[in-house]
């Protein structure tokens, strides 16, 4: 059963998969405006306590929600931005890790690879056939990784990598100190392997989560899908404008 969401709430949401349906690449991802709406709406209930938990890099963010710039965090924990606008971020990814990425990339048309400067994501989507491939080549080099202190994660059709010790948990704790967040009931939504680390944190800080498609260890609500989640905000922020 989903919590309440009050005055005392911070709303943390991943994107892709938990407010937006997949897309074969990032950049064509549908973002309706009844969603924009909603959320500017549900942040100024929350006199701001909302934020963006996301892959995506904070860049690619601001433009799918123009002119919504809340806080957020972006490239799996790699970039946080609070509400000030003050973004803090880690360092970028080491020339030799990124190399072997982009070859991979060229290796099979459809390879989509997206680099956010602090982390990489190589989705293969549109190239499945490719996955053996990826998984043999991404165990083949660990050494390398571990060398250059990178961690890769593998989620939905796509790799990750991204600086050792950066994952969204440690990223949400640290935007739960800053105001307007600290100090509230955090209820967090995700779908994907790397928001695990999100509920990981979720009872340490208070908090509450829900996953969408499949239940998280930890989740108190399964959505079947984004568009469930996209109802339940426009019905939240109707019942604000309501109060």
């Amino acid at each position: 059963m989903m919590p309440p969401v009050n005055r005392n709430t911070a709303l943390l949401l991943d994107i892709d998969g938990t407010l937006l349906d997949m897309a074969p690449s990032p950049e064509r991802v549908v973002v309706p405006h009844t969603l924009i709406r909603a959320l500017e709406r549900i942040a100024l209930d929350l006199s701001g306590a909302l934020a963006f938990v996301s892959g995506r890099s904070l860049a690619s963010i601001d433009r799918l929600f123009a002119p919504f710039r809340p806080a957020a965090i972006g490239a799996h924990g790699a970039e946080i931005r609070g509400a000030t606008g003050r973004v803090v971020r880690a360092r970028p990814i080491p020339p030799r890790v990124r190399a072997l990425f982009a070859q991979l990339a060229a290796s099979t048309p459809g390879l989509l690879l997206e680099d956010k400067a602090v982390g990489l994501a190589l989705h293969y989507r549109a190239a499945p056939q490719a996955w053996p491939m990826l998984k043999t080549a991404i165990e083949k080099n660990a050494g390398l990784f571990a060398d250059e202190d990178i961690h890769v994660q593998f989620g939905k059709a796509v790799i990750d990598a991204r600086p050792f010790g950066v994952d969204k948990g440690t990223a949400v704790q640290r935007l739960a100190r800053q105001q307007p967040f600290a100090g509230r009931a955090i209820l967090f939504g995700g779908d994907d392997t790397t928001d695990l680390d999100v509920f990981r944190v979720l009872p340490g800080l208070g908090g509450q989560g829900f996953s969408v498609g499949r239940r998280f260890p930890g989740a108190v609500h399964v959505f079947p899908s984004p568009r469930q989640v996209r109802q339940w905000l426009i019905g939240l922020a109707h019942a604000g404008r309501s109060r």
